[in-house]
């Protein structure tokens, strides 16, 4: 499930589910044009929690940027994880989606 994290005028922050895949992007897909019809213009999403993007992800977030740029609007997606950043650069959709990379964890010290 999309989760609402915070609503500020036509900025919206959510947080994605662990998997964004076949099974969880029609419900995505219901919520988050639930809140763009509720007039968010400025979506972030939160990807800390999502482990797996499969080609549904990718299309469903190909289908939120295209709606939020016809709006004049923007998508972000921010704690992506290096294996999804690395796809979503792949895929070219660095250059029309802003992608904020998760935060590395230090290595914990050695013996």
């Amino acid at each position: 499930m999309l989760h609402v994290t915070t609503r500020v005028g036509d900025h919206v922050t959510a947080l994605l589910p662990e998997n964004v895949d076949l099974h969880t992007a029609p419900l995505l897909r219901a919520v988050g044009a639930r809140i763009i019809d509720e007039g968010c213009r400025h979506l972030t999403l939160d990807a800390s929690w999502s482990r797996s993007l499969d080609s549904s992800g990718v299309t469903l977030l190909i289908q939120w940027y295209q709606r939020l740029t016809r709006l004049d609007g923007t998508l972000r997606l921010t704690g992506v994880d290096a294996h999804v950043y690395d796809l979503l650069c792949r895929l070219g959709l660095d250059t029309v989606i802003t992608l904020i990379p998760r935060a590395s964890t230090p290595d914990p010290p050695g013996p």
